[in-house]
């Protein structure tokens, strides 16, 4: 199945459900990574008619969430760095819906009120913590740039991207804790 008809799905699941927890909803909610007290959560959920997971970075003061398409790559993204502990950017795309800051609406595509935006996303890992750089960059028009040359600007994306990065090793201990198999 191609790249576009799985975002498609992610949109007709992002516009079915909010929130995970909503009742009625689509999504089985696996895995939350997350530190007591923040208002940020990085949700691991399966949709559960087609068995489908994703990352859903979920920020409460905001009131806003995205998903992520499950990829062991995205997850296990900062355990992989080079001979020199410099770890590669962290490239995917991003389902979100229409905002009030119309800053990024030029990035990626539209579907209806279905924002997909693809990301380039700078990071360092320091003693298993993933510190963001507030460099996240994309692309217009299209799902797959040759280039990522625009900065993601809105500062809810930006928030939703750092949540992705930053509580990706709270969701592993939870994965693990909790002994979820993950393809």
């Amino acid at each position: 199945m191609t790249k576009k008809i799985i975002l498609l799905f992610a949109l007709i699941f992002f516009t079915a459900a909010a929130h995970v927890e909503a009742a009625g909803s689509n999504f089985e909610q696996l895995a939350a990574g997350y530190v007591d007290g923040e208002k940020q959560i990085l949700m691991l959920v399966r949709e559960k008619t087609r068995g489908e997971l994703f990352f859903m970075p979920f920020d409460a003061e905001t009131n806003s969430a995205a998903f992520v398409q499950f990829d062991p790559k995205i997850y296990n993204f900062y355990l992989n760095s080079d001979e020199d502990k410099l770890w590669p950017p962290l490239m995917f795309v991003m389902a979100t819906t229409k905002m009030a800051d119309t800053s990024d609406d030029e990035l990626g595509v539209w579907n209806n009120e279905a924002h997909f935006i693809p990301v380039y996303a700078l990071f360092d890992v320091q003693d298993g913590k993933v510190i963001c750089e507030d460099r996240f960059f994309s692309g217009s028009g299209t799902l797959t740039p040759s280039h990522y040359h625009s900065d993601i600007k809105n500062p809810i994306h930006k928030r939703l991207i750092e949540t992705l990065l930053t509580k990706m090793p709270q969701l592993h201990a939870d994965v693990q804790a909790k002994g979820i198999p993950l393809p």
